[in-house]
């Protein structure tokens, strides 16, 4: 006869409904710490029961199977209940996240089909737009058992938006079956294990999404800061013994300047992973003398979720690569009219794996754009050396016609960054007055450097590739998910532009 365990996980291989499958792995362990806060643990038998409390509540408030509600929520415990709670009563979440104007908040809404916006926030209600208020609903008070939502593996789970860096953002729809061969290969690449302490990403983006409900999945702790600032998280991560660790390069550098020494710094950390944009290589030297030598980078995209990992070895002899494409991933480098490139030269990157999401939500024009063939086109700039490294080059939008040279930005930024006092760079259009544009370079100091010396500099390393204009800011634009917004570097710097003759 199995024991009790054997007999739970075999009742979980036959779930589609991830709520479903925590909550029954929790019967098995209803003590252990699901959520670590700074004011104490929740248990994963307290949040069964706080996951019942608000579907319960929605349930109520009249949602059903297959609508979808947006989740207006910031990085707390109550925005990933309530994802299970939808989930859990079968319908389907779509993010509208509490940090974006309320124009684009409306226009989410209107464009994905949200019935209503769910929230703990009154003060994020959108007029015309049912509400329902978590704000004081009590977790822990009795309420009936929500019954089994029959969950079935083309069943939609949850609407997913891509970072928005160029554009609106896109939509995915994951279904139940997806979203669990998702999460279970991503978290297959970070040995997440019952004892393991996460500390997210932003739940609003797939990569804090799936990576939290993967902890639950294994049984993990999820860690919560008071307040989402480099301090408090860098404190919550040394307190509270985080393991494993998802991190952006521009947060990683705010946290960075706050360690006065070269010892590491978070000695429990077995997994720090960068997420978001590829590291420059003081920053790297930097996590790994200060942070932890346990250092990973990963590249993925919302569309298929991870692609490539690189290993703390990996990083320590080839930083600029993106790691090992994963055993699922097929990848080629393609050129303009779709042939392979020879080995190690630079083209389109392209990528399938058994599965895949094949199209974007309620998008057929841009799904016909990236999705050709069975492959999907992440707009990425690669190559793929003789090692079988993937190396990212950057975004096919990111080159300019120079006097007929092809400049890519990425190129120029790798070198900024190699001047001992800039900390950070971005290359950019800058349109004059004369009807031309011209290379123009924002840069983020460490030490002190005027425009003039780095322009200097910045000629003699680049040569023709020189931008023709660097500005010096004091911090460089980018989304809620820290990736750089290229387009506004334009207008951050407009007050100080250089006025061509006419």
């Amino acid at each position: 006869m199995k024991n009790t365990a054997a007999a739970q996980h075999d009742a979980a291989d036959t779930l589609w409904n991830i709520a479903e499958i925590i909550e029954l792995r929790a019967q098995h362990t209803p003590a252990a710490a699901a959520f670590i806060l700074p004011e104490g643990v929740a248990t994963y038998g307290e949040l069964v029961a706080a996951v019942h409390v608000i579907a319960r509540k929605l349930l109520d408030s009249g949602v059903r199977a297959g609508q979808t509600l947006g989740v207006s929520m910031m990085q707390t415990p109550l925005h990933l209940l309530t994802l299970l709670a939808i989930a859990r009563i079968g319908a389907v979440s779509v993010p509208v996240h509490g940090l974006l104007p309320e124009q684009r908040r409306r226009l989410i809404v209107q464009r994905f089909g949200a019935c209503a916006i769910v929230s703990g926030r009154p003060e994020l209600r959108l007029e015309g737009v049912p509400f329902i208020d978590l704000s004081n609903v009590n977790l822990a008070g009795p309420v009936p058992a929500v019954p089994a939502s029959g969950s079935v593996p083309e069943a939609p789970f949850r609407i997913v938006l891509s970072s928005g860096t160029t554009g609106e953002p896109k939509g995915v729809l994951y279904t139940h079956g997806y979203m669990l061969q998702r999460t279970r290969k991503t978290i297959a690449t970070c040995a997440l294990q019952p004892r393991s302490r996460l500390m997210p990403m932003d739940f609003n983006f797939s990569v804090g999404f799936v990576y939290a409900i993967g902890a639950l999945l294994e049984g993990c702790a999820v860690v919560f800061t008071r307040m989402d600032t480099p301090v408090e998280i860098a404190n919550a991560v040394r307190a509270q013994a985080v393991t494993h660790w998802l991190l952006s390069p521009s947060i990683a550098e705010e946290i960075a300047r706050l360690l006065n020494h070269e010892a590491a710094h978070f000695p429990a950390l077995t997994h720090l992973r960068l997420v978001g944009a590829t590291p420059g290589r003081r920053l790297l030297n930097t996590l790994f003398a200060r942070f932890s030598p346990n250092v990973f980078e990963h590249y993925g995209a919302t569309e298929m979720g991870p692609i490539a990992i690189a290993t703390p070895e990996i990083l320590r002899q080839a930083p600029t690569s993106a790691g090992r494409l994963l055993p699922s991933i097929t990848a080629e480098v393609v050129d303009d009219e779709h042939q392979v490139v020879p080995v190690g030269h630079s083209g389109r990157l392209r990528l399938k794996e058994p599965g895949m999401i094949d199209r974007y939500y309620r998008n057929p024009e841009l799904t016909a754009a990236r999705f050709r063939d069975g492959w999907y086109y992440p707009g990425d700039l690669a190559c793929i050396d003789a090692s079988g490294l993937l190396y990212i080059q950057g975004r096919q939008d990111d080159v300019i016609n120079v006097g007929g040279r092809k400049i890519a930005f990425r190129d120029v930024e790798d070198v900024l960054r190699t001047h001992p006092a800039v900390r950070e760079a971005a290359a950019f259009v800058l349109d004059e007055h004369a009807g031309g544009t011209v290379l123009a370079a924002a840069f983020v100091t460490s030490a002190p450097v005027s425009e003039a010396e780095l322009q200097t500099w910045a000629a003699s390393a680049l040569g023709p590739d020189c931008p023709e204009y660097l500005f010096q800011v004091g911090g460089l634009p980018r989304n809620l998910a820290g990736k750089l917004l290229r387009d506004q570097l334009a207008s951050l710097i407009a007050p100080t532009s250089p006025q061509a003759p006419g």
